[in-house]
């Protein structure tokens, strides 16, 4: 007969316990307004901001600060997990920050021939990103 606490597993998955409840809901308070504020921020940019304007660059720059409350929203969500939690978030991390430095290592042999795509930093950071994703759903599922 199995146990019935808070942490068991149902086919539907693991179910969480309060304590990971509030850190997830923790975590999504920080990072959603972060993250939202990167899209729309990036949005008037690509819209509005003309690059052959003098100070073009400070505009195009202006999504990355959005990012480092996504930045701050994940450092607190690793302090706030627990052991288990932490391996498992930096372990994904270890994952998608490898995959990454491959890709830009491919870039950057890529550019010593003229051949590297103009948003080659885009393909670095999806690559990095979507391993990291799939990462922590491949270790959620099992």
């Amino acid at each position: 007969m199995a146990k019935s606490n808070d942490t068991t597993t149902s086919e539907a998955g693991p179910r969480l316990s309060a304590e990971d409840k509030r850190q997830r809901d923790s975590y999504l308070r920080e990072f959603i307004p972060a993250i939202v504020t990167f899209w729309i921020l990036l949005a008037v940019v690509e819209v509005a901001v003309d690059a052959d304007t003098s100070g073009a660059w400070l505009w195009v720059l202006l999504p990355v600060l959005p990012m480092i409350g996504v930045a701050v929203a994940l450092y607190r969500a690793v302090q706030r997990a627990d052991e288990y939690g932490r391996i498992v978030m930096l372990e994904c991390m270890a994952l998608g920050f490898g995959v990454a430095m491959i890709a830009a290592m491919g870039l950057g042999f890529l550019a010593g021939i003229g051949a590297a795509p103009t948003f080659g930093g885009w393909l670095v950071f999806g690559a990095g990103m979507l391993t990291w994703t799939l990462a922590l759903l491949v270790r959620g599922i099992r």
